[in-house]
């Protein structure tokens, strides 16, 4: 299924509002709480990867009926599928093509996933911009 350039151009947008919102709570919660900086990083250090593991997995769902071919969009369906079915641990696939050497984050399968705002905007910009080149006008 192919999808159009004004709905892959939205979900850019939503993204990179929801990026934004995240860095300038972090911002605000820097400057604004009585907490010590310890407590303020060790709750931002529990917060993002779960919002951004999230994040990561509702872009995946927003294009679930895309073709998953190698590249980003194969990198985003493993992601997901490790953070909603194994415990946020990578496994390997064998409908999907992945190679950590060839991947964007270079997580191993056995590895962990644990995202950032990093993360997910190159992972994000890197898949939407494969829908982009399969995009109906």
């Amino acid at each position: 299924m192919t999808f159009t350039h004004a709905s892959i151009q939205a979900c850019r947008a939503e993204l990179a509002a929801q990026v934004q919102a995240y860095r300038d709570l972090v911002g605000a919660a820097s400057k604004a709480s009585g907490m010590s900086l310890a407590r303020i990083d060790a709750a931002l250090a529990a917060f993002e990867p779960a919002f951004f593991g999230n994040l990561l997995v509702a872009l995946d769902a927003r294009f679930a009926r895309r073709a998953r071919g190698a590249g980003a969009s194969a990198e985003v369906a493993l992601l997901a599928a490790a953070l909603l079915h194994h415990g946020g641990v990578l496994q390997r696939d064998a409908a999907l093509p992945g190679d950590a050497d060839t991947s964007l984050l270079r997580i191993e399968p056995g590895d962990r996933v644990a995202l950032n705002a990093d993360d997910v905007e190159t992972l994000a910009a890197a898949f939407l911009a494969e829908l982009d080149r399969q995009a109906t006008a």
